[in-house]
């Protein structure tokens, strides 16, 4: 079985429903759901999956800080990151793959994570971001991929934040682009402080400003999708110094 719970940022007051998806795993990207499997929460209690398998938890409403709720199924555990943040703290979001990690999507799905390096400056500058703004990560890979991001974010030192991956959509079926938007979407309609997201396509860019939230590339140069409006910058330095001088760290 693939057990793949859904990080959450939460806004504080307001209850926490945390969802997690069952899939047997036959093997990569071929998954289908697994209906009527009992997981359970850790300390919260337990539930079956439904048609699509899916198990929701009602977590109610939690202390402002991180929480890591543990999920089991049989022998196995795995922890979700559930960020309780008040409702107008700022937030920045982050892609990762050629990002923050020097690594195409198709190479990080055959490499393995301690091959993976960080971007220089990468894990230093969102240190320093994180003191000030709160962190989402937003990647187009896949849900099935959950664990080893996580595993490479922890390994390359990385701030601990939820990271938001497909959750519904295949890479086949929806673009790296309307996949973002919606996701944007969950995070829009809770936080109205969304002032950056940073990431190195056009098509993140594009769908950083379809939700209102100023884009940033990090790009040796300016592709010719993206407006000159949009600031591009070689490196995560000159992107802090760009945050400092327009308020955002």
């Amino acid at each position: 079985m693939l057990i793949t719970p859904y990080d959450l940022l939460v806004p504080l007051g307001e209850p926490a429903s945390l969802e997690i998806e069952v899939e047997d795993r036959w093997m990569a990207f071929i998954d289908p759901p697994a209906s009527g499997i009992e997981i359970e929460v850790e300390g919260v209690g337990r539930a079956k999956t439904d048609r699509n398998g899916i198990a929701t938890f009602d977590l109610g409403v939690l202390p402002e800080g991180t929480h890591r709720p543990v999920v089991r199924f049989n022998r196995k555990s795995v922890e979700a990151v559930v960020r309780v943040v008040p409702r107008e703290t700022p937030i920045i979001i982050i892609d990762i793959d050629e990002t923050i990690a020097d690594v195409t999507p198709w190479g990080f799905i055959v490499r393995r994570v301690r091959n993976v390096l960080p971007l220089s400056g990468a894990r230093e500058i969102l240190k320093e971001i994180s003191k000030s703004m709160q962190i989402v990560y937003l990647t187009a890979r896949d849900h099935i991929f959950t664990r080893k991001t996580k595993l490479w974010l922890r390994l390359a030192g990385m701030p601990e934040a939820p990271v938001y991956l497909r959750k519904g959509t295949r890479y086949w079926r929806t673009t790296s682009r309307e996949h973002k938007f919606q996701r944007l979407g969950e995070l829009r309609s809770k936080f109205p402080n969304i002032p950056w997201g940073v990431g190195d396509k056009p098509g993140d860019a594009a769908a950083y400003s379809a939700r209102g939230i100023k884009p940033i590339m990090i790009s040796p140069g300016r592709p010719l999708e993206v407006s000159a409006d949009v600031p591009c910058f070689p490196t995560w330095k000159n992107i802090l110094e760009y945050l400092k001088q327009h308020g955002g760290s």
